[in-house]
This record gives C-alpha cells, sequence and structure tokens, in this order.
C-alpha cells in the first residue's frame, strides 16, 4: 500500500492508543454540535435525520477507520449538516429560490478516468457555462449576513479559504492522489461533492466503508429521488445568489461519474438536460479507477483490500455503461440528448475535440476558445504531480479477461484500443 507521510502516521499511531476515545462519531452529538453552531434546527425530515444516523453509525462501526479517517469523518458530516440547516434557512426566508429556472444543464458522464475531468473543466473556459467551484459545493450559503459589498467579499474570501483547506487537505494526508486527480477549491467540482449532503449518496460510501448502512438503505428507495431533488435545489440556490450579486447563469455545467447509474433519474428533474457521454478503451481506466477508490479509503483507513476496489470498478462500471446503452436504444433515456466524445480523439486534438462537442450541441463557438483551451493545456501538461503508477495484478485484474468483458461497451460505441495499460 501507499507510505504515509510522518505526521498522518503519528497521529494515527495516538489514536491507537487512545482507543479512538477522543473522536466520536455518535449522530446525536455530531447533530447537536451544528444545531449550536448555527443556532439553526431544521436539518430535514426524520427520514433524512434517520439517514444520517445510520450512516454515521454504519461508518463508526464497519469502516475501521485510522484516527485521520475519523477526524475526517466526524467534521465532514458536521459541516454537512451545518450547510443543511444553512440551506433549510435560506429556502425558508426566501422561497422564491425555487423559482430559478435551471435551463438545458450539461452533463459530461463517464467511467472514471476516461476524460471526463479535463472535458468539463475545458468546457468550463467558456463564460456562458457556470459549473459549481469545489469550494461552493462545500460552503454555498453565506456563513453571517453582509452589512456591504466589502463585507461581502470578505466572507465569501472566508468561505473559499475553508473550501482550500477541506479540498486539499486529502493530498496532503496522501499526497499520492495528485497523481491521480489534481485537488484545487477553486476548480470545476463534481457534483459528488454537493451531493454529499445527503447521508445517501455515494460520495460517503466511495471514501467509506459502510456496508449496513446500503442494507438500510434498500428498504428507502424514495431517498435517491431526493438526492436528485437536491441537487437541483442546490442548483437553483447557487442561481439565484448570482442573481442577488448581478451574475446571469445561462447553462449550467455538471460532472460525475455516479450520475451513470442514475441518468432516468437525472432526466426526471432536468427533462432538456444535455449528456457528454465520455469513453475510453477499458483497459486504461478500469485498473485505474480502481486506484483511484482504494487512494481514496487508504487516506481514512488502513483495511483496504486493492483486490476487492479492482473487482468492484470491473463489474460495477461494466454494469453501469451496459445498462445505460440499453436505456438509449430502448427509450428509456432520451439518445438524441446524448454527445459521445472519445478520449484518444480529446487526447489527440484537444481543441478540435471540445469545437465536435459545440457542434453537435449546436453551440456557438464562443471568440478566442481556441486560445484558451490551449493556454490552459500549456499550465496543466500530463503527469504534472508526476506518474499514476499501478499494475493489473496488484488489483486482481486481467488484461485478457477484462477486454473480452468489456467487448460489446466497445464494439458499440467503436471505442479505438489504445495500447497496452500504465504498468
Amino acid at each position: 500500500m501507499y507510505e504515509r507521510p510522518d505526521w498522518v502516521r503519528r497521529l494515527n499511531a495516538l489514536g491507537r492508543a487512545t482507543g479512538e476515545s477522543t473522536v466520536s462519531l455518535d449522530p446525536d452529538e455530531l447533530l447537536a454540535i451544528a444545531r449550536e453552531t448555527t443556532g439553526l434546527h431544521d436539518v430535514g425530515d426524520e427520514l433524512d435525520i434517520e439517514s444520517m444516523r445510520q450512516r454515521m453509525r454504519s461508518i463508526d462501526a464497519e469502516s475501521n477507520a485510522t484516527h485521520v479517517g475519523r477526524i475526517l469523518a466526524r467534521d465532514e458530516a458536521v459541516r454537512v449538516l451545518q450547510t443543511r440547516l444553512r440551506l433549510r434557512d435560506l429556502w425558508a426566508r426566501h422561497p422564491e429560490i425555487f423559482d430559478e429556472e435551471i435551463t438545458a444543464p450539461i452533463f459530461v458522464v463517464g467511467p472514471p478516468r476516461t476524460g471526463t475531468t479535463i472535458t468539463l473543466e475545458l468546457l468550463a473556459l467558456d463564460p456562458s457555462l457556470r459549473a459549481p467551484l469545489s469550494w461552493e459545493a462545500s460552503h454555498p450559503v453565506p456563513l453571517r449576513a453582509t452589512t456591504d459589498e466589502a463585507d461581502r467579499l470578505a466572507e465569501q474570501a472566508e468561505r473559499m479559504a475553508l473550501g482550500e483547506a477541506e479540498h486539499e487537505l486529502w493530498a496532503d494526508i496522501q499526497p499520492e492522489l495528485m497523481t491521480v486527480h489534481e485537488l484545487r477549491h477553486d476548480l470545476p467540482c463534481e457534483c459528488v461533492h454537493f451531493m454529499a449532503l445527503n447521508f445517501s449518496a455515494g460520495y460517503w460510501g466511495m471514501q467509506y466503508n459502510s456496508p449496513l448502512y446500503g442494507l438500510w438503505a434498500q428498504d428507502h428507495p424514495e431517498l435517491l429521488g431526493r438526492e436528485y431533488a437536491d441537487h437541483k435545489k442546490f442548483l437553483q440556490t447557487l442561481q439565484w445568489q448570482d442573481r442577488q450579486s448581478g451574475r446571469t447563469t445561462t447553462n449550467w455545467l455538471l460532472k460525475t461519474p455516479g450520475h451513470l447509474m442514475y441518468i432516468p433519474q437525472l432526466f426526471e428533474q432536468y427533462p432538456d438536460a444535455v449528456i457528454v457521454s465520455t469513453h475510453r478503451d477499458p483497459l486504461k481506466w478500469v485498473a485505474s479507477a480502481a486506484s483511484t477508490t482504494t487512494v481514496l479509503r487508504w487516506i481514512r483507513s488502513d483495511d483496504v483490500d486493492p483486490v476487492v476496489q479492482g473487482q468492484t470498478m470491473s463489474i460495477g462500471f461494466r454494469f453501469m455503461v451496459e445498462q445505460l446503452m440499453g436505456w438509449r436504444t430502448d427509450g428509456t433515456v432520451p439518445n438524441e440528448r446524448f454527445v459521445d466524445s472519445h478520449f484518444d480523439h480529446l487526447m489527440a486534438d484537444p481543441t478540435a475535440a471540445i469545437r465536435q462537442v459545440y457542434e453537435r450541441l449546436k453551440r456557438a463557438w464562443p471568440d478566442g476558445h481556441d486560445a484558451a483551451i490551449e493556454d490552459y493545456l500549456a499550465h496543466k501538461p500530463k503527469g504534472k504531480f508526476g506518474k499514476h503508477q499501478y499494475t493489473f495484478e496488484q488489483y486482481g485484474l486481467d488484461a485478457q479477461q477484462l477486454r473480452a468483458e468489456y467487448a460489446t461497451y466497445v464494439d458499440h460505441y467503436s471505442i479505438t484500443p489504445e495500447g497496452p495499460a500504465n504498468v
């Protein structure tokens, strides 16, 4: 497994010495702290609260989190509860927020490591598109009332600083993460970060092993609908706040691989959405995705099995991509709302690939967009933070078997094999 920085190793040792007695994950204690620190009470209905309780109890009992992992779980849970309290207070005071229309949002959706992040970032260079930023995902609502423009900007800078501390801390705990995925509070972020406001969301299961929660959630399928309804409310909130400050939002730009599983729920909330669907040779992303989830779990726990992560990625994403193929074919979701984008085309000529996306979206190409893309990529070279190293064997994977298992997907989208995986 990965080597830990000395400060992380020592802090984890301190936790073992104290039996983790100093880091409680008791859900009712966390809720009480959030209510006391905000002075607010409404965090949601009883199902929302019970979902939080079940998730935190499952993390406490099953994740085998290190001392650092428990600190992260505790602080993330309190911050999420505080944000829920502030959001619900804002909605109560300004119900007109829900009158905001979210028009034709663009979702970049595909398996991990297929170009979703760079596609999102290059599209976000277009000033007519609005992507949530990482710091906004954590702290979307002002922490206090402001009296004038200078005070408002100072308060916003405070939230940005808090977002920087939280998002970029992960790479301090495990520097290897930056070779996999650059973390910056001021970059466009994945929806997974603000969907974490629901304790049923994939964010929590991605970070912490908590299977008992999954069993409990099976009896409450309505939680999934809430996740996507709250996704829309989150965008309406940011858009309303933009409008208060004089900014006009044309179209939202969003992304997370997890949407693959829930495209029907996505269209239920956003019937005019457009999906930029990214594709790549599975031999180049399955093991890499397993490495990514292993790093994320390793930040929080010593008990991480790379082989389990390999099988989870291989089986899970094959099911997802084939399910989506079926949905697009049988009309479960509107196939005409999809634009397919291939990773090898993007790498060969990024500007041409993004221009092709615009043509298929029937969007006007922004003035100076070619230069903006070239400049952005010049400051973000491949391997900027080192090479992402992994092997198939580490994750219990076999290249020939993967090739056979994903043959239907590869043939369906005419995906070009890229050659040997990064080993």
